[in-house]
């Protein structure tokens, strides 16, 4: 994290290379009027038909122009080349706003470089929630789904006790827990909703579950901090937020992306917490289905609010 100064620095180096740009103007004035003495010595040459003339007055115009203007323009030229430098330097101190007690993040400098609110704003309203069934059933590279976790960190969490909790599951360990919910479905509801809830899930584990690059099991540790007990409904927004995150960034990615809140009955089961990892006061909130998806399926999603307004009671 660059500090208050560096960025200072970066804007002084910047207002040196507003200056240098205006230079640039004036040494190319100096240069057109060397040339103009090079012409002149030049036309003096041919009205005298002394060589002596002619070679004197260019080996003075070229010796002004190589020590006294040369000189200032190279420097200039490369004072305007770190351009994109500084504008990287710059970029590096925008990561964090400054911190809050309960966001617990980092303080960065005022002067940080934002993402325009007009591009945040349009990728919010991009957020889809795309079914495994439109998934292509190619994988979803690692270092994609790593990217989507850190996303997820840096949700707001009160006292900092950062209760998210993820467990990513693919392959063998997809298959177990699909193989647990079918079972805890047929052994824990009653028969003839078992039957039907059966039937529905092997039509989709048939057709779409294979589809599913990785599940995520969304968790939330009821006590993440030995010293502190924060409410429950607080932990659980916390949580929630960290998949909104997972979920915008997906969205700039081109993953498919669907929070699906599971089989109640084998959601917060004891044989899927044991399975998960988890303690039996934590919560399992559901699984964030991660896949690959074609641009113009993609394309297709539609989505719609009613005006923002007609939610908002604003008292003055």
């Amino acid at each position: 994290m660059a500090s208050a100064g560096a960025v200072s620095q970066i804007n002084k180096d910047r207002q040196v290379n507003g200056m240098e740009r205006r230079s640039v103007g004036s040494d190319f004035s100096s240069e057109v009027a060397i040339l103009l003495l090079l012409l002149v010595s030049g036309a003096a040459g041919l009205v005298t038909s002394s060589p002596v003339i002619t070679g004197t007055m260019f080996l003075g115009g070229l010796t002004t122009w190589l020590v006294l203007t040369l000189p200032d323009y190279l420097r200039a030229q490369q004072r305007i080349g770190l351009l994109p430098q500084l504008n990287a330097a710059a970029q590096a101190v925008s990561e964090d706003g400054p911190a809050g007690k309960e966001d617990g993040g980092a303080a960065s400098p005022a002067a940080a470089v934002l993402p325009a609110p007009d591009a945040v704003l349009s990728l919010i309203k991009k957020r889809r929630s795309v079914f495994p069934k439109d998934y292509s059933g190619d994988k979803v590279p690692r270092e994609q789904v790593e990217m989507l976790l850190e996303a997820a960190n840096w949700a707001p969490t009160h006292g900092q006790t950062e209760p998210w909790r993820f467990v990513v599951l693919e392959g063998e360990s997809k298959r177990e827990m699909e193989d647990l919910t079918l079972e805890l479905c047929r052994t824990r509801l009653p028969e003839d909703k078992a039957a039907k809830t059966l039937e529905k899930l092997q039509k989709k584990r048939d057709s779409t579950w294979g589809k599913i690059s990785c599940q995520i099991a969304i968790c939330c540790k009821r006590q993440a901090k030995p010293e502190k007990l924060m409410p429950e409904w607080e932990e659980m927004a916390a949580v929630a937020c960290a998949v909104q995150n997972m979920a915008l960034l997906a969205t700039s990615m081109g993953v498919a992306a669907y929070w699906t809140s599971w089989q109640e009955v084998a959601r917060e089961s004891p044989e899927m917490k044991s399975l998960l990892g988890l303690a039996p006061e934590d919560r399992v909130m559901g699984f964030l289905t991660l896949g690959c998806i074609q641009r113009d399926r993609l394309a297709g999603y539609r989505a719609g609010r009613g005006p923002w307004q007609d939610k908002v009671v604003w008292k003055r």
